[in-house]
C-alpha cells in the first residue's frame, strides 16, 4: 500500500511548510521541549538526531487512512508526484504542529505528525491510466484532491517501476518518441537505433526510435534510464540501424517493431544475452 498526500508547492503556505520541515532537517534539540519522553525515544532509537516531518489534519484522516511507521508515502501537487518517503516515528502532537506549521484557514491543526525517512525526489506526471479504483475499474479523476491510499493492485507496473528508480520526467524526453500521436502524422526524419551494454556479465540489447536524431539519446526505456543513472552513459554502445525521412509515425512504429523482432531472434542462440524491449513490438496503433 502507498499513501498519497497532497503538497501543492505553488501555494505559498504549503511551500513554507515544506521548506520548514521537508527541505530542512530539524535537530532533535530544537524540538525536544515539545515532545514527550516516549516521542523522543521513538525518534532517536536508531541514533538519529536530525529529522524531516509532515503532518495530517483530522479532515485528511476523515477521508483516508492514517499513516503508520514503515508505510510508503508519495507527495502530489501540480499534476505530478514530486517526492517519496517512508514513515518513521508517528505520533500526535498539537504543540509541535503549531510550532512547525500554521493552522489551516479552518483552524485545523496538523497534529498527526510523522517523521519522513528515505526521502527521495521524483518527477512523475500524473496519468489517470496509472491507477485503478478499488473495484478494479480505471481511475478517471484528473488529479488527487486530498489524501488517499492505494493498494498494490491499484498501481500499474510502469508507475511502480518509475517509483522504484525515482523517475524524473523530462530527463528522458517524450519528444524523442512522441508515443500516442496518430499513425498518419508526418515526420520529417527519424532513426531506428540499437543500444547494447553489459552489466555483471550479462549483455543487454535495446532497439528504439528517435524522432530528434540525437547521438546522446539512448532510449526512453525505464531499464536504460535506471542503468544510466547508476553507471553513466559510457556503458552504452549505440548503432544507427536505419535513417528514415519523410515518413509517417505509423511507419516508424512498424519499422521499429520489425527490428525489435529481428534483434530478439539474433540473440536467441547466444548465452547471456537479453533483450530489454518489453513493449515496442506491441506498439499501440492509434488511428
Amino acid at each position: 500500500m502507498i499513501h498519497v498526500r497532497c503538497a501543492r508547492l505553488a501555494r505559498r503556505s504549503v511551500k513554507d511548510h515544506w521548506d520548514r520541515t521537508v527541505l530542512q532537517n530539524v535537530p532533535i534539540d530544537e524540538i525536544r521541549d515539545f515532545l514527550t519522553p516516549h516521542q523522543v525515544q521513538m525518534l532517536t532509537k536508531d541514533g538519529a538526531t536530525d529529522f524531516n516531518f509532515w503532518g495530517d489534519t483530522e479532515a485528511t484522516l476523515a477521508k483516508t487512512r492514517g499513516i503508520e511507521t514503515g508505510d510508503d508515502i508519495i507527495f502530489y501537487g501540480e499534476n505530478s508526484f514530486h517526492l517519496k518517503a517512508k514513515a518513521g516515528a508517528v505520533f500526535i502532537n498539537e504543540q509541535l504542529a503549531e510550532y512547525f506549521w500554521s493552522s489551516t484557514d479552518d483552524g485545523l491543526n496538523f497534529k498527526y505528525v510523522y517523521a519522513l525517512e528515505q526521502v527521495k525526489d521524483l518527477s512523475i506526471a500524473y496519468k489517470s491510466s496509472d491507477f485503478l479504483l478499488k473495484d478494479g475499474s480505471p481511475r478517471l479523476a484528473k488529479n488527487f484532491q486530498s489524501g488517499a491510499y492505494l493498494e498494490d493492485y491499484q498501481l500499474m507496473p510502469e508507475f511502480l517501476s518509475k517509483l522504484e528508480i525515482c523517475w524524473e520526467e523530462g530527463v528522458v524526453s517524450d519528444e524523442h518518441t512522441r508515443r500516442g500521436i496518430p499513425r498518419d502524422t508526418p515526420i520529417h526524419k527519424a532513426q531506428i537505433y540499437e543500444v547494447t551494454f553489459s552489466i555483471d556479465g550479462k549483455n543487454m540489447i535495446y532497439v528504439g526510435q528517435d524522432l530528434k536524431c540525437e547521438d546522446s539519446y539512448y532510449g526512453s526505456s525505464l531499464v536504460i534510464y535506471h542503468f544510466q543513472r547508476l553507471y553513466g552513459k559510457d556503458i552504452f554502445t549505440k548503432r544507427i540501424i536505419k535513417n528514415l525521412t519523410n515518413i509517417t509515425k505509423g511507419e516508424i512504429n512498424d519499422t521499429e517493431s520489425k527490428y525489435i523482432v529481428e534483434s530478439k531472434k539474433a540473440i536467441e542462440s547466444k548465452d547471456n544475452w537479453f533483450s530489454i524491449n518489453y513493449t515496442g513490438e506491441n506498439q499501440r496503433l492509434i488511428k
